[in-house]
């Protein structure tokens, strides 16, 4: 900072030398006139000869400002000031090109800050390349998940992991303190934040202990809830809270980027506390469902993590039943993979577009560029002419290329907030990271350096084009060369437009199609709304019923609501555990045997009689049953 002060000060102390070096220059010229004078020459030729043997005047300034400290930053300050006074000169210019470099900056910034996490940002776990998902795959559920049974038959043999851990899943709870409020409860084991590089910003762990089925119940909360419900209070820790009518002990607080492998949106955490011996005695043997995450030791690769637990995933293969034993496939894949599935290909389509559209942006500010470098060649050869070298028309013209670029970055990071709010609003839900986008450092930094890349693209081409001597006798020429590369731009423009319309047409196509898909069920003027209720109140499924039964007669008696129904799961997705329960095996009247041996399953939904009309279902044969279950 020190030197820069100084450097500056010698900067505008130069400037007062300005005078005292035009005395000289013009004391040494007049000693040559008064000399040759002397010798017999009219005054008129006399100074003739003296400026012709002293040289070019400007060439000698500017070598003589050369050597002063300092001179490149009041050289480039000049260009900068006489940039911005074309720039006034010229309104119309700079504010079409203003525009249209905000218009591609805008976008492809909008863009990249969506699809930043997707392709390029590191997850928010210690070394996360070394995560990864491990599980079963079934027809019926594509993402992996795991069987107690399995897990701690796996966690106890197998050889490519550094630690093996799991999830129950998140439901939600309900904390019944003061300000009731229902919140997201996430099950998990007590090593799992270590498994996942993960350390309470306050507070500490789980340990060992707490995740016994009947230990001490505990709790880590969420960075969120520590300041919306606490105001970071550090006296949370140890305070016991009412978490579904239990009372449950906080130990620690999550950092502040904390998420859930699956992503799932999580206020508290607690120990799932399973009973290992539970788990090889229910559903025979194989347990209950959950979601396994591990930690590869270093230098183990994923097809090598694959290959190792094969042998276990055959062993324990032999607990499914043969008869759907064939549909269950192993599956070891990293968590980025897991969380981002087919997002990477539309990420980098979106990517692919924007950059288009920008490189188009920047086709169209070079053309204006030659065109005004075309209207100024006369101007740019009187100043060669006047000792103006190639490296400072050069530096001028890439001078003002990044003015216009940073202007067009500044209006381009506004109009991307206004696009990124935009595409949060309109987006549908489960893209990935959208609703966390938004434009922090990182992205500014991205928007700077993708203005200094179209400022070098748009600005280069016409710094290039040196003007002629022949511009000194006409206001503007036009030289075949300038034509040549403004058809070259031109036609680029063309071809980026239409593989673009091309893109955008085949994707409207295939949004318009999925718009008018039939899905067998009416979608419009249907709502659909999730309650879940908790074990500690519901406690059979009669009391749960009951109150369902409550809701529906409630709901029937609001004007404009024409049928009502109940389900246990929400059509048409079965990719989840949550959605309806499967079927491996059917007995139909009159048939001596069961369905069996395929290897495919059934999803059997629970209804009340209302539901098929709720979503206008037609019932092709026989009628909707009377009784309720």
């Amino acid at each position: 900072m020190i030197r820069e002060f100084f450097v500056w000060v010698r900067v505008f102390l130069s400037r007062r030398r300005d005078g005292e070096l035009e005395e000289e220059l013009g004391f040494h010229i007049e000693q040559s006139i008064e000399q040759k004078i002397a010798a017999g020459m009219i005054p008129i030729e006399a100074r003739r000869q003296a400026l012709i043997e002293f040289g070019g005047v400007e060439r000698t300034r500017e070598e003589c400002v050369e050597k002063r400290p300092g001179w490149l930053l009041d050289s480039v300050w000049q260009d900068i000031r006489y940039a911005v006074r074309g720039f006034r000169r010229n309104p119309l210019f700079t504010v079409t090109v203003i525009v249209t470099l905000a218009l591609g900056i805008g976008t492809t910034t909008a863009v990249f800050s969506v699809v930043d996490r997707i392709l390029f940002r590191s997850l928010p776990y210690a070394h996360d390349d070394r995560l990864v998902s491990v599980g079963l795959v079934q027809s019926l559920e594509r993402q992996e998940f795991m069987l107690g049974g399995f897990f701690y038959e796996w966690r106890d043999d197998q050889k490519p992991f550094e630690s093996l851990s799991f999830e129950r899943g998140v439901n939600e709870c309900n904390v019944t303190e003061a300000n009731p409020v229902r919140l997201h409860c996430a099950a998990v084991a007590a090593n799992f934040l270590p498994t996942l590089g993960v350390s309470p910003v306050l507070g500490r762990n789980f340990l060992p202990e707490e995740d016994l089925p009947a230990s001490p119940k505990v709790a880590l909360i969420s960075y969120g809830l520590w300041l919306s419900r606490y105001n970071r209070d550090a006296g949370v820790l140890n305070k016991a809270i009412s978490i579904d009518d239990h009372l449950v002990r906080v130990v620690g607080v999550l950092p502040k980027d904390f998420e859930m492998p699956r992503l799932q949106a999580t206020d508290i955490v607690v120990p799932a506390a399973v009973d290992v011996a539970a788990q090889h005695t229910v559903n025979s043997g194989i347990g209950y469902p959950m979601w396994a995450f591990a930690r590869l030791k270093p230098g183990v690769n994923l097809a090598e993590a694959r290959a190792e637990m094969e042998p276990l995933f055959r062993k324990t293969q032999l607990w499914i039943p043969a008869q759907i034993r064939g549909d269950f496939k192993l599956q070891v894949r990293s968590v980025r993979d897991r969380q981002m599935q087919s997002a990477y290909r539309a990420a980098w389509i979106l990517l692919g577009a924007v950059s288009a559209v920008l490189l188009i942006a920047c086709a169209n500010v070079a053309s204006l560029f030659m065109a005004r470098g075309a209207a100024r060649e006369r101007e740019l050869a009187v100043r060669m002419t006047l000792g103006a070298t190639r490296n400072r028309l050069v530096r001028q013209t890439l001078i003002e290329a990044f003015l216009l670029a940073f202007a067009g970055a500044f209006a381009g990071c506004i109009l991307a907030e206004i696009l990124l709010r935009a595409f949060i609003a309109i987006a549908p839900t489960g893209v990935p990271f959208l609703i966390k986008a938004h434009l922090d450092l990182r992205i500014v930094l991205f928007t700077i350096a993708v203005s200094l890349v179209c400022s070098l693209l748009f600005g280069m081409i016409p710094a290039l084009q040196m003007p002629r001597i022949v511009a000194l006798a006409a206001r503007a020429t036009n030289s075949g060369a300038h034509a040549r590369v403004r058809r070259i731009l031109v036609s680029f423009q063309i071809a980026m437009c239409v593989v673009l319309l091309a893109g955008a047409s085949l994707l409207f196509e295939s949004f318009r199609n999925l718009e008018h898909q039939n899905l067998g069920m009416e979608t419009h003027d249907v709502l659909a709304v999730h309650i879940p209720l908790t074990s500690a109140r519901y406690q059979t499924g009669q009391a749960y019923m009951a109150f369902y039964l409550r809701v529906e007669q409630a709901l029937r008696q609001i004007p404009g609501i024409t049928a009502v129904g109940i389900s246990d799961s929400l059509p048409p997705d079965v990719d989840s555990w949550h959605d309806g329960v499967r079927l491996n095996e059917m007995l139909i009247d009159g048939k001596a045997v069961a369905l069996a041996g395929t290897g495919g399953t059934a999803v059997v939904r629970r209804v009340t009689p209302g539901y098929f009309g709720a979503l206008g279902v037609p019932i092709v044969e026989g009628r909707i049953h009377r009784g309720r279950t």
